[in-house]
Formats: structure tokens, sequence, C-alpha cells
């Protein structure tokens, strides 16, 4: 019985030991606190870091972007308004012909009459 009796005060002391005990890794310390804090703090700043340097890349290809549709919108003004200076131009001279066609049919045909009147009394 003594035995038993030192095997249980024995065990007894063995399952208190193991249950008191503290574990290896500091779960609950301060420091390990402090310390996960501080990687997620560093892995979030270099999250942001990489987000920041994405978003100047992103604005400096918009930026270039829009300079080039505005030299195109000024190109393309420029482009019609020489179009349009051109058609003026060309409606003028079209106008110009059409004025100096009538003209000669015109001058062409009182020629034509004149003629046929003088032939038609020359013929009486």
């Amino acid at each position: 019985m003594q035995l038993q009796m030192k095997s249980l005060w024995l065990l007894l002391h063995l399952i208190v030991a193991m249950c008191a005990r503290e574990p290896s890794s500091p779960i609950c310390s301060r420091y390990d606190n402090e310390e996960r804090l501080l990687e997620r703090v560093l892995r979030s700043e270099l999250a942001l870091e990489t987000i920041l340097n994405e978003i100047v890349k992103t604005n400096t290809k918009v930026v270039d972007a829009l300079k080039q549709l505005e030299d195109g919108k000024a190109k393309m003004e420029s482009t019609l308004a020489v179009m349009e200076n051109k058609q003026i131009a060309m409606e003028s001279r079209l106008a110009d012909f059409i004025t100096n066609s009538s003209l000669v049919m015109n001058t062409t045909l009182d020629a034509a009459v004149v003629a046929m009147i003088e032939t038609s009394s020359g013929v009486k």
C-alpha cells in the first residue's frame, strides 16, 4: 500500500507539474505581442509602398496618355482648319468657274444669235 501511495503521490506531482508548467513559446508575452504587431505594421507598410509605387506608375501612364490625346486633338484641330480653308478656296474657285463659264456661254450664245440674225437678214 505504501508503494501505491508513493506512486499515486508521484503521479499527482507529475500531473500538477505538467499542468503548471509554462509553455516553451511565450504565447501571452508582452514582447511577443509587440513583435507580432510590429511585423504586421511592417508588412502593411511594405504593401502600402508597393501600392504607392503602382499608383505613381499608373498616374505617369495616365498623364502621358492625356498629353498624347491633347497633342492629337491639337493636330486634328489644325488639320480640320486647313481642310476648311481648302474647302472655302475650292468653293470660291467653283463659283468663279461657274460665273466665268456662264459668261462665256452667254457671250457665245449672244454671238451665235447675232450671227444667225445677220445670216437670216442676209438671206432675205
